[in-house]
């Protein structure tokens, strides 16, 4: 159970069976069809003590926002709060006696929530969908913030997707002229050494903080280009020989952001020294025997 904070959506659990509700929702399917179906699915969260309570908590606060809160559901939350059991979970999990504090006043509200009438139903948002603005195998150029063009190496594309996603490689190409697609082949991923957080307890925010090499590739997405758009030049494609897998730790790099990494190369290497990793873009673009 991941949690940061007190609050009702303040942990995966919880946070997780809202989005996915609320996607459900904003398809169309009814508030009877997502809770059945949410309850189904999610069978192994339930019968986990430490997560139980945060499904049906979620599940109670959609439906509440839906204005179609069930009396059954309803009384088993009620009867979770009363008890004081959700409490009991939290001191099992060593969390201060300030935080079990703020979580009772926080479930306390929270049933007095359930017990007054919201006044309008929570909106249906149609869900826009997105292509993604790259190809993979795409090779784009663009101006850095001192003037020399930097470029990136497009790992994945999808279609019709909710933010039309690129996962992206950030090259080590910092030139004057307009690189070439024969500089792309030559080039590397871009690694910087900078600080990176070690979650060793995910469930009250232990962290450790070290210095590691962390390559430059991440996600761009297309929901996100209008708002934060920059200048690019698509100059070729290269084809993929080995296809780029999706870990499930990544960063997303706003836009603009792609237009500061590399200048500021020099200052990251005086704090934190040179990086030691080496990842050619030809790790994927050239036929590699098995």
């Amino acid at each position: 159970m991941g949690t940061w904070g007190t609050g009702i959506k303040s942990n995966d659990a919880s946070g997780e069976i809202y989005d996915d509700f609320f996607k459900l929702y904003n398809e169309g399917k009814s508030v009877k069809e997502i809770s059945e179906k949410l309850i189904t699915e999610n069978r192994e969260l339930i019968e986990d003590k430490y997560d139980s309570n945060n499904f049906w908590f979620a599940l109670a606060l959609c439906q509440w926002e839906c204005k179609q809160l069930e009396t059954s559901l309803f009384e088993k939350v009620k009867e979770i709060i009363e008890s004081k059991i959700d409490l009991v979970i939290w001191k099992e999990l060593d969390a201060t006696d300030a935080a079990i504090k703020e979580r009772e006043i926080e479930l306390n509200k929270f049933q007095t929530k359930l017990q007054t009438e919201r006044k309008v139903a929570k909106k249906i948002i149609k869900t826009k969908y997105y292509n993604s603005i790259f190809i993979k195998g795409d090779c784009f150029i663009f101006k850095m913030i001192d003037g020399n063009y930097g470029g990136a190496f497009v790992l994945t594309d999808e279609q019709n997707t909710e933010i039309g996603a690129n996962f992206i490689a950030l090259t080590d190409i910092s030139k004057i002229e307009k690189p070439t697609i024969e500089d792309f082949k030559e080039a590397k991923v871009y690694v910087r050494r900078e600080k990176d957080v070690n979650n060793l307890f995910a469930r009250f925010g232990k962290i450790k903080i070290e210095v590691n090499d962390i390559p430059q590739i991440g996600m761009v997405n297309a929901m996100d280009f209008k708002k934060d758009k920059i200048e690019f030049e698509t100059i070729g494609n290269l084809k993929l020989y080995k296809q780029y897998k999706i870990g499930n730790s990544y960063s997303g790099i706003p836009w603009k952001q792609l237009l500061q990494i590399l200048p500021n190369k020099e200052n990251d290497e005086k704090e934190y020294g040179k990086p030691k990793t080496k990842i050619k873009i030809s790790k994927w673009t050239k036929w590699h025997w098995l």
